[in-house]
């Protein structure tokens, strides 16, 4: 019997058949893929609770969790573009758990959403190529590459056996689960209690449970604007001038790197020569600016703070301007997350700017430019607030963020990566920043000085959030409050009062220093007191000023 000769497609065809698996099958291997490749951050939590059975009944949760995810794609068409976005997501998520410590939650994604493009191009980096390839695209070309026995033009009766099979394997994975969960159920409770952060290592279910949260949580703005202290009035007292106040808004400044705020390294030389109010540390409102700006400006407090609320009704802005304040918002950042929406905004400032600003990444000190000429072409008998919201010391391209003149530090991490750098070189990078700030400030209080002919001036400085700098493998911020760091919820606050102003108000500084435990929730009101806007709705327990002035 003579042997017949295969020819090269013969010998692929019968090379695939060998791969050619059901849809339920594949569903399995790829829950196998992202249960073993995509969760070493969710391993290496369960290694520190020490107890292999507690593991081993998570690793077998977890497995059917992602069987479970992975038959919701179907068995027709659709599977395989849902499995690739299930590995997509995984990949993109274990990328920036394993390389910066985040943690993925609604808040996380909800700040990654609202991050500009220079932010976005701040995170890539060419390490990012490996690692995809063979994370993301070696799965992806697997799984387009293995055949799936589902033949559109399969009998009837086979179409049916194979919905039948698809729903079993559904049903069966999902009675599993249950089975396991209730005979387990004091011991997760106790794990999950003790080791919150666990159900954010588990992938991709905490990204789409994330995301879940935030668009399904993601409040539709109330058909009118509510308003808020609709009787607020400026009443200055006899003899004073009109007030003008500078807020800088800071970014991801952390306390405890401070030169004023007692940090070994002299961080603020230029500030610890000024006559201040320093609170030293105080609570953000978040550990991200998505949150904390929009917090900081409302009325609410951190335990009363609602997004939909606090972006469907009257700020701090709004109710100064109509007390008779004229408002304006300069911006650095990425935005002022709708707190903006109702005043002025200059987004225009860095226009034939001295210095160098690229792909509208401009230094801090560019706010200050043309700002003494435009404060003057205001009506001279009205106060004036102005925010100028920093780039400050924002990740993670912390050396960027320090012009080469100004750098004290030395060396600097000078990539994004900052997993890839040794951490006092990170720490460096981030100090040259705040040095950048110290001087942005004191310039901005220079700028005052010369005002103070015309108005009673003062500066407000508070940052939104603090910063990780890889303490125990952290990096960045945006944490959730629960489980973050005193350095990402720790920021510096700061007040500086001219002599006419401090005249004027009657506010004697010793007195505002005996304020402690102060937070977000006090800037608000203060900030209403300074300008001698009065309104039913102010509340003493929250003016920081409230008895210190003879008002």
């Amino acid at each position: 019997m003579l042997a017949t000769a295969q020819t090269p497609a013969s010998l692929k065809t019968n090379y695939f058949k060998v791969l050619l698996l059901r849809p339920w099958q594949l569903n399995v291997l790829i829950a196998i893929v992202l249960t073993i490749g995509f969760n070493q951050k969710f391993f290496s939590s369960l290694l520190t609770i020490g107890d292999s059975h507690i593991s081993l009944s998570l690793t077998m949760l977890l497995l059917l969790l992602n069987l479970l995810l992975c038959q919701l794609g179907g068995s027709g068409k659709w599977q395989k573009p849902w499995l690739l976005l299930l590995l997509s997501i995984s990949a993109c998520s274990q990328y920036f758990m394993l390389n910066y410590g985040v943690v993925i939650d609604k808040n996380m994604l909800k700040n990654a959403l609202e991050t500009d493009s220079a932010e976005i191009f701040g995170l890539l980096s060419f390490t990012m190529v490996p690692y995809f390839l063979f994370n993301l695209l070696l799965p992806a070309t697997l799984l387009f590459i293995i055949p799936v026995s589902n033949k559109v033009s399969a009998p009837t009766g086979r179409k049916i056996g194979s919905v039948l099979r698809y729903f079993a394997v559904l049903l069966g994975c999902f009675s599993v689960i249950m089975v396991l969960v209730a005979s387990q159920y004091k011991t997760y409770s106790s794990v999950f209690r003790e080791h919150r952060y666990l159900k954010h290592q588990t992938l991709p279910l905490s990204a789409l449970t994330a995301s879940v949260g935030l668009f399904g949580a993601t409040p539709a703005m109330a058909h009118s604007h509510q308003s808020y202290a609709t009787d607020a009035l400026q009443q200055l007292s006899a003899g004073s001038k009109p007030r003008l106040i500078l807020f800088v808004l800071g970014e991801t400044v952390r306390a405890d790197h401070f030169g004023i705020n007692g940090y070994a390294r002299d961080t603020t030389p230029k500030l610890a020569k000024r006559k201040l109010i320093n609170f030293g540390a105080i609570s953000s409102c978040g550990t991200a600016t998505a949150i904390s700006v929009p917090c900081m400006f409302s009325y609410l407090t951190k335990d009363t703070y609602d997004e939909a609320t606090a972006k469907g009704s009257d700020n701090l802005l709004d109710v100064l301007q109509r007390a008779g304040v004229k408002v304006l918002w300069r911006n650095n950042n990425s935005g002022c997350k709708t707190m903006c929406d109702r005043v002025e905004q200059d987004n225009q400032f860095a226009i034939n700017s001295q210095y160098k600003c690229n792909d509208g990444d401009c230094p801090d000190l560019a706010l200050l430019e043309r700002l003494k000429q435009r404060i003057l072409q205001q009506d001279s008998a009205q106060s004036q607030f102005i925010v100028l919201h920093q780039q400050g010391n924002h990740g993670p391209e912390y050396y960027k963020r320090s012009l080469e003149q100004h750098k004290v530090f030395m060396p600097e991490c000078r990539t994004n990566l900052l997993s890839d750098c040794q951490q006092q070189h990170i720490i460096n990078a981030y100090d040259n920043a705040i040095v950048s700030t110290d001087l942005l400030l004191d310039n901005s209080i220079t700028l005052l000085e010369s005002l103070a002919d015309k108005y009673d001036t003062a500066l407000i400085y508070a940052s939104d959030h603090g910063e990780s700098l890889g303490e125990n493998g952290v990096y960045l911020h945006g944490l959730p409050y629960w489980m973050a760091p005193d350095a990402q919820t720790k920021v510096p606050m700061l007040f500086w009062l001219s002599d006419d102003f401090s005249k004027h108000t009657k506010l004697h500084g010793n007195c505002l220093l005996q304020n402690t435990n102060l937070s977000h929730d006090n800037i608000f009101d203060t900030v209403l007191s300074l300008f001698a806007v009065k309104t039913t709705q102010l509340r003493v327990e929250l003016d920081v000023t409230s008895g210190c002035t003879n008002r």
